[in-house]
């Protein structure tokens, strides 16, 4: 049976049912994704252009940034590699143009406006360059655990003895969506570097936000719809969407 007009998948969002994965829109995501680094670079470095050594010798280039600049390009460049990992080992689906424009122009346009409080933070009340480090490890941690407990998933939905289920196991066991608890986590910890935790309380609120009321509803809603009686005894296992014993 074919979908009706109201019961498409929206453009903007992951595909959710259609396995048809392409190779040409995980490369735009690709590509798109790696844009954001000379970006950051510039505006960590108040550069107008990259300078040609970032071409013939990127090593050096590198070796020219501070210990602070280093970690606050780095916090988005592992961000990107997690984001090349996913959509060409672990996504199903196919990515839309339209995924593709809003996932790398508005990752982009966040973490350039995060570049950008890292310049002023000293004006930034609360914000000390202790919190540089500690933010950074929230950072790798989260974007780390996120990668490692989706790889986790991808492996256990190969096994065909599981298809039909609903997986349970590592952080599934503890929230119902442990990927955008992760996002909370290594978003906070980015702009704790940046910007103090004022910014990091905005910054991540945003995702709350998006996740609140937009992300795992919709997500639920379809793994409600897929599933049925079976996802209503994960509910029930499993109680939290989010932050165990919050929400």
């Amino acid at each position: 049976m074919s979908l009706s007009k109201e019961q498409k998948p929206d453009p903007w969002s992951i595909q959710r049912g259609n396995y048809a994965w392409s190779p040409t829109s995980a490369f735009f995501f690709t590509l798109g994704r790696l844009l954001t680094l000379p970006v950051q670079y510039m505006i960590l470095t108040k550069s107008t252009t990259l300078p040609l050594s970032a071409f013939s010798n990127p090593a050096a280039t590198l070796s020219s940034l501070t210990f602070s600049q280093t970690l606050l390009l780095a916090m988005p460049a592992y961000a990107v590699l997690k984001h090349i990992y996913w959509a060409w080992f672990l996504m199903r689906e196919p990515l839309t143009s339209h995924f593709v424009t809003f996932a790398t122009f508005g990752d982009m346009g966040f973490e350039a406006l995060t570049s950008y409080v890292s310049t002023i933070a000293p004006s930034i009340p609360y914000w000390s360059p202790s919190l540089l480090v500690p933010g950074a490890v929230l950072n790798f941690v989260g974007i780390t655990t996120e990668l490692l407990s989706e790889t986790q998933r991808a492996a256990w939905k190969k096994d065909k003895r599981n298809e039909g289920k609903v997986y349970t196991g590592s952080l599934w066991g503890y929230v119902r969506n442990p990927s955008y608890t992760c996002n909370v986590i290594f978003s906070f910890g980015y702009a704790l570097a940046a910007g103090g935790p004022l910014y990091a309380m905005f910054y991540s609120g945003i995702y709350v936000c998006n996740f609140f009321f937009n992300a795992v509803p919709g997500l639920e809603a379809y793994m409600r719809g897929k599933y049925g009686k079976q996802w209503e005894a994960v509910e029930k296992k499993v109680r939290w969407r989010l932050f165990p014993g919050i929400y």
